[in-house]
């Protein structure tokens, strides 16, 4: 239990004056009665389900909000919270930013470390929100709670924390990490090593031995010392690696030579789904993903696409693509890099 997230969020369920309530009733279709019982749900308007881990270590939690409560968490993002700052080093979620990218950064460097947090989205909580709102937004206490409400889900321990599955909590997540993100950048740049985070995925990479110990050690502190959010290491997946040794990072492999690579089994396993979509073997609520995992292709390795392209040829290649509006998920995304 993190000591953010560790108490429900005090609230006042008094309409009067609440500027959220107006600034709703004045920019979407809702009427005052309508709003006010929006805002006083929200936290209750998702529906949980867990999905198996691709490595078999349990199960993620999935919160979705109500199609209703999603609408107004964009509208949110777009009002409120895309005017709050995210730090340069985070890679997930941003517009022209790729897990290659994340990537391609450590490459060329001989030594890499990579640290995992645990429990990332539901660690951060409405308390760490309503602080940073604050902060960042110059609002008043009563307009980041209530907006609070509209972005964190009500848990089984009554704890209001982010869900997977909110269109909101990917940039939420990005603006909450901009103070540790900043005060990293700040403690690498002068030492010559390379920072960058992918969501809960941290890679440090340097030329230069030893300084990455150091750089841990500072990590360590820094979660300490930091107001929100409070995050705990996940000591199990921290790796230091060497160009002595294979290394992979979000699910890509960095190269000898500089570069990065989808890896031998990735490349076996998309050859293989192409081929059973060739022969009309693949099944249907498959050509998704198979066409999620070639766009992912295309920004790491291009010659492997179009090989890919060349064994289904040009009509089919163009009717995979055509098919639906779907990209590898998420969520396996995330598991990949477990």
């Amino acid at each position: 239990m993190t000591r953010s997230a560790a108490k429900p969020m005090r609230r006042s369920m008094d309409a009067t004056n609440s500027q959220l309530l107006n600034l709703l009733c004045d920019e979407l279709p809702f009427t005052r009665t309508e709003a006010w019982e929006l805002i006083r749900s929200a936290p209750r308007r998702y529906k949980v389900h867990f999905i198996e881990k691709r490595n078999g270590r349990g199960k993620r939690l999935i919160a979705q909000p109500t199609a209703e409560l999603k609408a107004v968490q964009r509208w949110v993002v777009t009002r409120f919270i895309s005017q709050m700052p995210i730090h340069d080093a985070a890679s997930a979620y941003r517009t022209n930013r790729s897990i290659g990218d994340h990537a391609r950064l450590h490459a060329r460097n001989k030594y890499l470390l990579k640290i995992d947090f645990k429990d990332f989205f539901p660690s951060i909580g409405a308390r760490d929100f309503k602080r940073h709102a604050i902060k960042y937004l110059a609002i008043d206490a009563r307009l980041a709670s209530e907006l609070a409400l509209l972005l964190f889900r009500r848990d089984e321990h009554k704890r209001f924390t982010l869900s997977i599955g909110a269109p909101s909590s990917p940039v939420l997540s990005n603006t909450l990490m901009y103070e540790f993100d900043s005060k990293l950048s700040e403690f690498c740049e002068p030492k010559g090593i390379t920072y960058s985070r992918y969501a809960d995925d941290l890679a440090l990479s340097t030329n230069k031995p030893h300084e990455l110990d150091t750089a841990f050690k500072f990590i360590n502190e820094l979660l300490n010392d930091l107001a929100y959010p409070r995050l705990t290491i996940n000591q199990e997946k921290t790796v230091f690696a060497s160009k002595k040794h294979q290394r992979k990072l979000t699910g890509l492999t960095l190269t000898n030579a500089g570069d990065i690579s989808l890896g031998r089994e990735r490349k076996r396993e998309i050859r293989a789904m192409a081929d059973h979509y060739r022969k009309g073997k693949l099944e249907g609520n498959r050509h998704g993903q198979l066409k999620g995992w070639l766009a992912f292709a295309l920004s790491v390795e291009p010659e492997f696409v179009r090989t890919i392209r060349k064994l289904l040829g040009e009509e089919m290649y163009a009717a995979l693509l055509s098919f639906g509006d779907v990209s590898a998920p998420l969520v396996t995304q995330l598991d990949d890099r477990e």
